[in-house]
């Protein structure tokens, strides 16, 4: 008998990258990440699904010190290909297909929605 289920974790861009200020915040999320791929393999037969979402630099209130700085902005969008931050917005496409039976075949991975960030670094 199958339970079947999806979960879907939100790591981080340190999931995958050293960052030297963040290092207890890229911890954890890298923790999450080895969870995420560890209970996918083991809940597969199960057809429980576990991905990761890794928001690259989206506003909100615990990013909300970094936007009030012009400068970090600046440099910051330059370094990202599509030169814009993420939209909360930017995160629907990737959860409600993670979700759906469309990525039946997907599990223990982790989705970088970052606007090229890591692809560039």
């Amino acid at each position: 008998m199958t339970a079947g289920g999806r979960i879907i974790n939100l790591c981080s861009l340190t999931s995958e990258v050293g960052i030297p200020t963040a290092v207890p915040y890229g911890s954890s999320k890298t923790g999450l990440l080895g969870m995420t791929r560890a209970l996918a393999a083991e809940w597969a037969e199960r057809d429980i699904r576990v991905n990761a979402i890794a928001p690259g630099y989206f506003r909100t209130a615990m990013t909300e010190v970094f936007y009030r700085d012009e400068a970090w902005q600046t440099a910051m969008r330059a370094k990202i290909p599509m030169r814009r931050f993420g939209d909360l917005s930017d995160l629907d496409g990737i959860t409600v297909f993670l979700a759906s039976q469309a990525s039946a075949y997907i599990t223990g991975q982790c989705f970088a929605v970052d606007g090229g960030f890591l692809a560039s670094i």
